[in-house]
């Protein structure tokens, strides 16, 4: 008997070893056929934080940047404590005790998401959330799991905690766009992360686990009940003293920071975009950490924005209500979608949901807001009675007036969106800088950049070109010319007949000075002007100070029939502002790498392309236009200027190029559809406001200054009355077409 025990029990042991050593033996198997599935970590020891390209003002501001994920790196040592001990005390409270897996972290987690009836936290230790981001998928599975755990175990024996710790802290997501404690605190906070307080740094440290869901933008209790879940773990873990925690719970969450970022100069920043692109590659302008140190100036852009918006609007207004409005506002950072998260500000134009239409006016909704429009508040829109117009559920266009944030309720205005389109260009005649680019009226509704892809017919803001072109060969501003009909014969649609160019009043002046037909842009009197002067010669004139498009080789090219772009009227003009020098548009001062290294810089290189003396006379000349002539309310400015008014034949376009010794601005007005801007209607009235509300805003901060004559003290003689202007072309004008004034 003893013998069949003694043998069952040696039996039974070589049995469980054998099984054991079977166990252990698929086990290893197992873990081999893992470990050699693991990625190689080398990517994680040469792995370089994708960086972001930030462009610059002229005065060296941060307003845009270029990224796939926006990520600003930080070193362990420039995150503050409390933010570093809230991660720690939610996400892993044994992160310097353990070697990759938190078992104790694990068992916690069970207990708590069991007690709460909900994920409130994970088991995963630090480590193995930063393996599962940079080297597996989203995907729940045991597999995931054990090469998570592996790797985690991995990168523990090659890389040490503050590293770990740093690389994690750069790379988890923090929801709204922001990869990294310090993206998450501009984000959130308006602030580098350094200038957190406690209760700030206990929201961040909350949200990995789930960004959106505890986003203070989504839903402000449930991410003050979430802090509240940080504080309570930090004091636990005793990173901080009750008092600290009572005390930041009290910190309200300030919802005026909640407010989306405003979109800044998206036609220039898509000018730079593309440029970069094509001289440094994509990956550099999305990765590379560049630093683009531009020309645009922010103040003047910000003024430039208002004016073009309250322009159209009031433009558009005056016609009544079209229709509901869709689409978004870049210039008043608007948001499509009418359950907006973030906070309105006076000014926004965004969409609302009409809840209620009355006799008295309309109630809506903009998501936790409430607000409400008077039925007088709509006296643009030209409507009898809102219930015909408008039904609950209909999404219709507001502007906020004000903001009563204890009620949740707001004072709205109706508001719809133009359907005219713009352009706006300002730069510095002396250095060519661009200081301000609109491409259109929201680059959300069309990203094609009027402002220097679009070409179209200037109208009498070309003509400063013949006048130039006559001065330079000594005929004087003072001199003559007989404003009186004409006819000329041309070929229109295959049948020659006769163009009789008209005034845009229908009148005759007879005898005028040149100074004098400019000012009040006389068609007749600049049509005989440029028969005089030779068209040939005004277009070279015209290439000198910088146009490049075509020009028709034709008596109408003194009306502007020839399409260019802003861009080369704007830049032309800055030659007169200057002096007769030239300097070519530019928007990037310099670029450097993420070191500092400069990759390339721009120095303006001046050419005088027409005598001084013929800037001083055009410029003296275009100063009557804005003293007498046709844009005489920009007085109101109370500044020397200088300037042309142009609108095209049946008023599809609408122009005005002003200037001072410092400044030239452009703005242009149409449809890209060339429709008619309506009867009877100019420049004078619908561009020139913009440029005034534009510079109304800019001059105060700049010098006043007026335009000196040239250091030689000569004028162009005066001919006046020594040339009889003749009655036929003196060179080939080619087919002349009709034009406006």
């Amino acid at each position: 008997m003893g013998n069949w025990k003694h043998r069952l029990i040696i039996g039974t042991f070589w049995t469980l070893i054998i099984c054991l050593t079977i166990g252990i033996g698929i086990s290893g198997g197992f873990l081999f056929a893992y470990m050699r599935d693991l990625p190689n970590l080398g990517s994680l020891e040469e792995y370089r934080t994708s960086l972001i390209t930030t462009i610059y003002s002229d005065r060296d501001e941060p307003f845009a940047s270029f990224f796939e994920q926006k990520r600003i790196p930080i070193s362990l040592d420039k995150i503050p404590p409390h933010l570093k001990n809230g991660i720690i005390a939610v996400e892993d409270a044994q992160f310097y005790k353990h070697h990759g897996i938190n078992l104790r972290g694990i068992a916690r987690a069970v207990l708590v998401n069991l007690r709460a009836g909900e994920l409130v936290e994970g088991g995963s230790s630090i480590t193995q959330q930063l393996a599962k981001v940079f080297f597996l998928t989203p995907e729940r599975s045991v597999s995931r799991k054990i090469k998570e755990a592996l790797l985690a175990l991995e990168i523990e024996r090659k890389f040490s905690k503050d590293k770990i710790l740093e690389l994690y802290s750069n790379h988890i997501y923090f929801g709204h766009g922001a990869y990294g404690v310090q993206a998450a605190a501009q984000v959130y906070f308006r602030k580098p992360a350094e200038k957190l307080s406690l209760a700030e740094c206990a929201t961040l440290a909350g949200l990995p686990r789930a960004p959106n869901f505890y986003s203070p933008f989504v839903d402000g209790e449930r991410a003050s009940k979430r802090r509240a879940h940080v504080l309570t773990r930090m004091m636990e873990e005793k990173f901080i003293t009750k008092e600290q925690a009572v005390q930041a719970l009290k910190e309200p969450f300030d919802e005026k920071l909640f407010t989306r970022f405003r979109t800044t100069a998206p036609y220039f920043v898509e000018y730079l975009r593309q440029y970069l692109e094509e001289k440094y590659g994509s990956y550099a302008v999305y990765h590379g950490g560049l630093h683009i140190y531009s020309t645009l100036n922010l103040e003047m852009q910000r003024a430039a924005e208002e004016a073009i918006l309250g322009g159209l609007r009031a433009i558009d207004k005056a016609r009544g209500y079209r229709v509901k409005g869709a689409g978004s506002s870049i210039f008043q950072g608007s948001k499509k979608g009418r359950f907006s998260i973030y906070r309105p500000q006076p000014g926004d134009i965004l969409e609302a949901a009409v809840e209620k239409v009355s006799s008295a006016g309309l109630e809506v909704s903009l998501g936790r807001y409430k607000g409400r429009i008077p039925f007088d508040k709509m006296a643009w829109a030209r409507i009898k009675d809102p219930s015909d117009l408008f039904k609950p559920g209909e999404t219709i266009k507001v502007q906020v007036l004000s903001i009563d944030d204890k009620n949740k309720s707001l004072t709205l205005g109706l508001e719809q969106d133009p359907e005219i389109e713009t352009a706006f260009l300002a730069l510095d005649p002396h250095t060519g800088e661009i200081r301000t680019m609109i491409g259109g009226y929201d680059f959300a509704r069309s990203n094609f950049n009027r402002a220097i892809q679009a070409k179209r017919q200037p109208g009498s803001a070309f003509k400063p070109f013949i006048y130039a072109a006559a001065f330079d060969i000594g005929i004087s501003p003072s001199s003559m010319i007989d404003d009186s009909p004409i006819s000329y014969q041309t070929v229109i649609n295959g049948k020659l007949t006769d163009w009789s160019p008209q005034n845009y009043d229908g009148k005759f002046r007879g005898p005028i000075t040149l100074q004098e037909a400019l000012a009040h842009s006389v068609n007749v009197a600049t049509v005989k002007l440029i028969e005089r002067v030779g068209v040939y010669r005004v277009i070279d004139l015209a290439r000198q100070m910088g146009i490049k498009s075509e020009l028709r080789p034709e008596y109408a090219l003194a009306l502007g029939v020839s399409e260019v772009s802003l861009m080369e009227m704007v830049s032309a003009f800055g030659v007169l502002a200057n002096r007769g020098v030239k300097q070519e548009p530019f928007a990037i001062r310099k670029v450097t790498d993420k070191d500092g290294k400069t990759l390339e810089e721009h120095f303006p290189e001046s050419q005088q392309v027409i005598r001084e003396e013929t800037a001083y006379a055009t410029v003296e000349a275009m100063k009557g236009v804005v003293e007498r002539g046709t844009a005489a309310s920009a007085g109101v400015l109370g500044r020397p200027l200088a300037g042309k008014t142009g609108t095209t034949q049946d008023s599809t376009d609408a122009w005005f190029i002003g200037f001072t010794p410092s400044l030239v601005a452009g703005v242009w007005i149409g449809y890209d559809t060339h429709r008619s801007l309506g009867p009877r209607v100019t420049s004078a009235t619908l561009a020139l406001p913009i440029w005034i509300n534009f510079m109304g805003k800019v001059l105060p901060g700049m010098p006043v200054e007026d335009f000196t004559p040239p250091g030689s003290g000569e004028q162009p003689p005066d001919d006046s009355g020594s040339k009889k202007t003749p009655d036929a072309p003196t060179e080939n004008g080619g087919t002349p077409l009709v034009g406006r004034p």
